[in-house]
């Protein structure tokens, strides 16, 4: 599997220097290629031909990072074909845009990355050697080791520094200790709820709700100020949405690992989770209702943090469809329910249960097909991220 090293670059002024112009150049390099190809496949036919751009930057950025620039570029093209005929088949929702170019368009700026070839760096304790002479500091503590990939540095406007993200190949740590299955029901009251051989539990959302309604509000009040001078962004708004991003991946990453660590120790070798896809179709429950479905409520990082954590443990992870586990009954397979904040009722067995926990009961006979029915366990323990 493939994971990546972030760590933080301390460059002096004269190599930060070198770094910018190096950057800049990579920058260039890439949105000139990107723009021919754009052109030439809105006209018809793609042109891959790139010998023009190569000969023109490796001498200045060398042929070795000329060539990752080129291969960047040609992997983001690729990815969008793919993506495109995924789309033609129903298996994407949206259609895919062409690749853009590596720049900010609400600032105008470029978005500097500097491409090292994967034989052309050496990171040691203390020191990053790359070519052109340079020696960096860096800082961090790189958990993944292997066989490293292509190297990526880039600078953030926001904090003015430099970062480098070192991917790398490594085997999973681990392997299942079991055959069972996990089926997760995703929320946004409770993000996720698993059933397990009978038992059932989830994670409470609360504190992780209101944290980022708080940083929601706070942006709001700055972007009226913003209003009032006549501006619509700034680098402290960005701030604060970069902020509250982090925070909620944060908690989420915190739940993910606790989630997969404990269907490890339960013996589980395969996750099923409800496929959310078209949950935001039409959705209209209200402005705050909505803010939390279309804004909050991130599934999509959710789900593939879920599965590169399992991953991590040898665990495969499968989506079905999960339209209307929310509202039959696991036990009668009656529709005439009653769902009142957390609770679901059936009016016809009288089974009482949390919606939730429901969810995920009828995910695994949705996957099973009608499979015997374990007890419906009402309160699932639930859980602090």
């Amino acid at each position: 599997m493939k994971r990546t090293n972030t760590f933080l670059l301390c460059p002096t002024r004269s190599q930060e220097k070198k770094l910018f112009e190096l950057a800049d150049k990579c920058t260039k390099m890439y949105n000139e290629i990107n723009y021919k190809r754009r052109q030439s496949y809105f006209a018809g036919k793609i042109d891959w031909n790139t010998d023009e751009e190569y000969h023109k930057y490796k001498k200045v950025i060398g042929s070795a990072a000329a060539q990752q620039v080129i291969n960047k570029n040609n992997e983001v093209w690729k990815s969008y074909f793919s993506l495109l005929r995924k789309w033609k088949t129903g298996k994407l929702e949206e259609i895919p845009k062409p690749p853009g170019y590596w720049k900010d368009r609400s600032l105008g700026l470029r978005i500097l990355k500097y491409l090292v070839r994967s034989d052309s760096y050496r990171l040691e304790k203390r020191k990053l050697k790359l070519p052109f002479g340079l020696s960096i500091m860096w800082k961090g503590r790189n958990k993944w080791k292997g066989k490293q990939g292509r190297l990526e540095i880039f600078y953030d406007d926001l904090s003015g520094r430099w970062y480098a993200r070192m991917p790398v190949e490594v085997k999973p740590p681990h392997q299942p200790i079991g055959q069972k299955r996990a089926y997760l029901d995703l929320g946004v009251k409770c993000p996720i709820v698993a059933y397990v051989n009978g038992e059932v539990f989830g994670y409470r959302g609360n504190s992780l709700l209101a944290d980022w309604w708080y940083w929601t509000h706070e942006i709001a009040k700055y972007q009226e100020v913003l209003d009032k001078n006549g501006k619509k962004t700034s680098k402290r708004l960005r701030k604060l949405y970069r902020k509250r991003q982090r925070r909620f991946r944060d908690a989420i990453n915190k739940i993910v690992r606790d989630l997969v660590e404990r269907c490890w120790r339960k013996g589980v070798s395969e996750i099923i989770c409800g496929d959310l896809k078209g949950i935001r179709e039409n959705a209209n429950f209200g402005r705050k209702s909505n803010a939390m479905i279309h804004n909050y409520w991130s599934h999509g990082y959710i789900l593939r943090r879920i599965r590169e954590k399992a991953e991590e443990h040898g665990m495969k992870v499968k989506t079905i469809d999960e339209r209307g586990t929310s509202s039959i009954c696991p036990r009668c397979f009656s529709s005439v329910v009653t769902r009142r904040g957390r609770l679901f009722k059936c009016q016809t067995c009288g089974l009482e249960a949390h919606r939730d926990a429901i969810g995920a009961q009828n995910i695994r006979l949705v996957h099973e097909r009608g499979g015997a029915n374990n007890r419906v366990v009402a309160h699932p323990l639930l859980l602090s991220p």
